[in-house]
């Protein structure tokens, strides 16, 4: 029964989320809002993956958060998942401009997000 209970309990823990790795971030002009590229851990099922969350200054990430603006994965180890990914640049308080290497697979993009334009470029 206690080896029942000790395999449970490990195979359970594969399945949980990891925490996520804050990658970089980056404040518009006047540092009303700021984007930041966070990577989340995966686990025996679902593969890492790179975020980007558009928020006001003061935001803090959460191990809850998803990114609200764009979600990318490997493709199936075509390309590394690190800090130089993604690249964030903002254009003017109101446009930001997301660039990443192409091999990504993109699972979100949003054109726009609490009135900030959002702009992408493929490397």
């Amino acid at each position: 029964m206690l080896f029942f209970a000790f395999c449970f309990i490990s195979c359970a823990t594969i399945f949980e989320d990891s925490p996520l790795t804050l990658l970089k971030e980056a404040y518009n002009h006047k540092k009303t809002k700021k984007a930041m590229v966070f990577m989340n851990g995966g686990n025996a099922t679902t593969d890492n993956s790179l975020h980007v969350v558009l928020e006001n200054a003061d935001f803090e990430l959460t191990d809850a958060k998803l990114g609200n603006v764009f979600i990318v994965d490997s493709n199936h180890n075509a390309v590394k998942l690190d800090s130089s990914a993604i690249n964030l640049t903002w254009l003017s308080e109101k446009t930001l401009e997301i660039s990443f290497l192409s091999k990504l697979r993109t699972f979100k993009k949003a054109n726009e997000m609490d009135g900030v334009k959002i702009v992408y470029k493929e490397l």
